[in-house]
């Protein structure tokens, strides 16, 4: 990538314990911005400290527990109350999968605190220090952000609602010369789809007892289903892109005179949002079925 120079701005990257969010922080902290890698575990702070320079800091951040948030807003406000916060980088997320039948209330709603809510909470929260640097937000969407794949609600769901979120707040925040942009990743080799197949799996458990009381043809329909749903996954886990483009593409963002709205990253995921905008609703559907081998 570039040759390493010391940076005087700040970027906070939630979510980087592992996978995008790590290797994102990494790689900033080695073009010498000041980073604070948000984090949850003991283990993620050290491994974080081993790997990075002196200057990579972490801070312990729980999205969905309003007194975290409030008390790393507080820290970054007390530390960088002279310059500002050049880059929020949103990119925490869960994936939640299963059939819309059987999926219950808390599991939106944790899908949901995780990939949405928190970010919005800690984006508002920041956003004085924001404007200060005149910054900007980098919300780490995905290709399902506008292409919603079956038994993926939750998750998909959840990314719509950050680009929309995206697009509500660059229009708002565009006259302080904060800039709003969303990247849109395929499949990614990050440990996301390994957690989603482990979900997928206990939550099958949980639902034989409501599968066998439905008539026989609606049980083999969901039986077969969920297990193409568990081989896509497994497929995507295996197949899916490197994290270094991802994390070229948010190093783009960040540093970019001119930063795009919106990069999706990858020639497929560009002429897949192209070809979805014009194909009717059913040849939508049966594409997307082909794709993850359903019945």
């Amino acid at each position: 990538m570039t040759t390493k120079e010391i940076h005087p701005k700040a970027v906070l990257i939630t979510g980087a314990s592992s996978g995008i969010g790590r290797a994102a922080a990494l790689e900033l902290d080695r073009r010498g911005f000041r980073v604070f890698a948000a984090v949850r575990s003991d283990q993620a702070e050290a491994d974080l400290r081993n790997a990075g320079s002196a200057r990579l800091e972490t801070v312990r951040v729980d999205l969905t527990q309003r007194e975290s948030i409030d008390a790393a807003v507080a820290r970054l406000k007390d530390e960088l109350h002279s310059v500002g916060l050049w880059g929020l980088v949103n990119n925490a997320g869960i994936a939640l999968t299963g059939p819309v039948e059987f999926l219950e209330e808390e599991v939106w709603q944790f899908q949901f605190a995780v990939n949405f809510f928190g970010h919005v909470e800690m984006t508002k929260k920041l956003i004085p220090l924001l404007r200060q640097a005149k910054g900007r937000v980098v919300n780490i969407s995905s290709i399902s952000g506008r292409i919603s794949p079956p038994y993926f609600g939750p998750y998909t769901c959840s990314k719509h609602a950050l680009e929309a979120f995206s697009d509500v707040l660059r229009v708002e925040l565009r006259r302080f010369g904060i800039r709003v942009i969303v990247i849109e990743p395929g499949n990614t080799q990050t440990p996301i789809w390994e957690r989603a197949q482990r979900f997928s799996d206990e939550a099958l458990n949980r639902w034989q007892g409501h599968l066998a009381a439905l008539a026989p043809e609606v049980q083999a329909i969901y039986q077969a289903d969920f297990a193409a749903m568990r081989k896509a996954a497994e497929r995507m886990a295996r197949t899916g892109g490197k994290v270094d483009r991802v994390v070229r593409t948010i190093c783009k963002a960040l540093t970019v005179r001119n930063p795009r709205s919106r990069y999706p990253v990858g020639w497929w995921v560009s002429a897949a949002f192209k070809l979805f905008a014009i194909l009717p609703d059913s040849l939508r559907d049966r594409l997307l079925c082909r794709v993850l081998g359903l019945p």
